[in-house]
């Protein structure tokens, strides 16, 4: 034991024993006392962190985390982020001016005992979120007459919100998210005339339908019940809080449609309601809800048209009406959305061409518009959009050219345009956005050569320009990408040899260049790939051997060189790549027999295919008793 700590105690004992010998007053005696509770198990807490609470003093008042009335009682109690390893501290409950009590990421323990409710008369805040409480909340709680903050969130309380809340008609802050509590929300909320704000979700235990009686609670600011088994239909009595900005039931099992009557909510800035079954069209009356800022209603079974009033909600930053059943075209009024920042249209059946009006978002951040029926080709001037970090409109009709003017958003983090009709080369100055890091383009008409320019883009990290037209040589620049990890320019035209300099993409861990027309040999570049997972080079014109440097990439799991030109045999080093899944050489001209190494592969299990080749010698007993045999030809 530490000296402070062999002090602390003795001067504790001299209290204790001898309460004579010291003047400081009941309230600092009990606050000493609950400190005694865990100095045994956590000395360095109270000697360093509690050293101010001195038994000498005659009250706790000049005492760190404690705050006193004029009259020298101790009237707050605030101690956070202080890993204390104690039970609640029942010795603070005899305080008759305790107005405010916090402990707060505390490691508090145990459960919150019956006897709070013995501070009925005095308490205002009572704070014990982000600790590990356990047990129900106590019924007692209603006896809280003065209370107007209660926090529990963050904890491992079970059971019920007691009934007997309602009782504590002060209340104006309830805060019980992230617990385990199960169970209906009780109809006696809606007799706290002054609550602000209802938070209890993060419990998914909590079922039944939004009470009818919240609408009685015309105060409130802030009602989240995410993350809940919540069900059934939003009460059109919702439209009676007209002080409300935020609701937020998402991720819980609502049903039915959207009530027409909460355009009535006036005040509503955040609308969260993503993840439900919420079903029908999204109201019309939207429009009138000037306050407006975020709408999030996505993966719903909402139908019908993005409302034209929506365009009346000027100070919209945010929507979201991704993966719902939405057709028909954008509507023109909301070219009045000028504060937009991010507008997410995902997985839906819209239809038309992008409106040019995008291009007057100039705080647009991230447009989301894939897998809808867009046509038309990508208007030049969301050039203008100089926020815009993501752009994804793949599975789409576009057609056209690839705009240059897409060069202009200088903050593109991520652009996906695959599978669509587009046509023409790919902008050269689109290699020039210094924050790129996704370029995906696959499964479009894309022709003309991958331009040398690439080399200057070194943010790149993802690189699909698969099934397109490219033509010509990859270019060598591609060497200078050190942070690419997945590249694809598979089932186009290149020709030529694999650049050597492919083998400075360091951190590569997908390669995939078949069907193509390239020539020459493997590079032996390819072994300082050592995180590459995924190799395929089939179905192109590739010569040589295979190199025995292949070995070193321990981490591959599938090797895919069939459909070449390849000669030699197979190497023995192959057997080090103990991760190998997929091992296939067909269609080469590969001779010599099949290395015993192979047969030690244990993990070659979805296919090894030598087949149609001029291998010779007998199958290693190790692949005779393999269900893979099937796929070794020997001809």
């Amino acid at each position: 034991m530490s000296n402070n700590a062999l002090n602390f105690l003795i001067l504790f004992l001299s209290i204790s024993l001898f309460p004579f010998v010291s003047s400081l007053n009941q309230e600092g005696l009990s606050l000493l006392s609950w400190l005694s509770t865990f100095n045994s198990s956590n000395p360095d807490t109270s000697t360093a962190i509690f050293s101010s609470w001195d038994p000498a003093h005659r009250n706790p008042c000049r005492w760190d985390y404690i705050k006193c009335s004029a009259e020298e009682f101790v009237e707050e109690i605030v101690i956070t982020s202080i890993d204390l390893r104690s039970e609640f501290p029942t010795q603070f409950l005899s305080f008759n001016h305790l107005r405010t009590l916090v402990i707060s990421n505390g490691n508090l323990t145990g459960e919150i005992p019956s006897s709070v409710g013995n501070l009925s008369s005095s308490l205002v805040t009572l704070d014990l979120s982000f600790n590990s409480l356990t047990g129900k909340i106590p019924e007692e709680i209603g006896k809280l007459y003065e209370l107007r903050w209660l926090s529990l969130n963050l904890n491992s309380l079970r059971g019920g919100i007691p009934t007997t809340i309602g009782n504590c008609s002060k209340l104006q802050h309830l805060e019980l998210f992230d617990n385990q509590l199960s169970g209906m929300i009780p109809g006696e909320i809606g007799q706290l005339k002054a609550l602000e704000s209802l938070r209890a979700g993060g419990n998914q235990g909590i079922f039944g339908e939004i009470p009818m009686q919240i609408s009685d609670c015309k105060a409130l600011v802030f009602l989240g019940l995410a993350v809940t088994g919540i069900s059934g239909e939003i009460p059109a009595s919702i439209g009676e809080l007209q002080n409300l900005k935020t609701l937020s039931v998402y991720t819980a099992h609502l049903t039915g449609q959207i009530p027409p009557e909460i355009q009535n909510c006036s005040a509503l800035e955040d609308l969260f309601l993503y993840e439900n079954q919420l079903s029908g069209k999204i109201p019309y009356e939207f429009g009138s809800m000037q306050s407006l800022k975020r709408v999030l209603l996505w993966k719903n079974n909402l139908t019908g048209t993005v409302p034209e009033s929506l365009g009346n909600c000027t100070n919209l930053k945010v929507i979201d009406f991704s993966l719902n059943s939405l057709i028909g075209k954008l509507p023109l009024s909301l070219s009045n959305l000028l504060s937009l920042e991010e507008f997410l249209l995902s997985d839906n059946n819209i239809y038309g061409e992008i409106p040019s009006y995008v291009g007057n978002f100039s705080m647009l951040k991230q447009l989301e518009l894939d897998n809808n029926r867009f046509s038309g080709e990508i208007p030049s001037v969301m050039g203008n959009l100089k926020e815009l970090t993501l752009f994804y409109a793949w599975q789409n009709q576009l057609n056209g050219n690839i705009p240059t003017e897409l060069s202009n958003c200088e903050k593109l983090e991520a652009v996906d345009l695959s599978h669509n009709f587009l046509t023409g080369p790919i902008p050269n100055s689109l290699f020039h956005l210094q924050n790129l890091t996704q370029l995906l383009l696959i499964s479009n008409s894309l022709s003309g050569q991958i331009p040398p320019d690439i080399g200057k883009c070194t943010s790149l990290i993802r690189l699909r320009l698969g099934s397109n037209n490219f033509t010509g040589q990859i270019p060598r620049e591609i060497g200078l990408l050190k942070s690419l990890t997945f590249l694809e320019l598979s089932d186009n035209q290149l020709s030529e040899d694999i650049p050597y300099e492919i083998g400075n993409c360091a951190h590569l861990e997908m390669l995939d260049l078949h069907k193509n027309e390239l020539q020459g040999t493997i590079p032996s570049s390819l072994k300082f790939l050592v995180d590459l997972n995924v190799l395929d080079l089939s179905s192109n014109r590739i010569t040589g051997s295979i190199p025995k440097s292949l070995g070193k990439l321990t981490s591959l799991n599938k090797l895919i060189l069939s459909g070449n030109l390849i000669a030699g045999s197979i190497p023995q080093s192959l057997g080090l790549c103990k991760d190998l899944q997929l091992l296939d050489l067909s269609n080469n001209k590969i001779i010599g027999s099949i290395p015993n190494e192979i047969g030690y592969l244990q993990g070659l299990d979805i296919l090894l295919n030598l087949s149609w080749n001029s291998l010779t010698g007998s199958i290693p007993n190790e692949l005779e008793s393999s269900s893979l045999r099937r796929a070794v030809d020997v001809k």
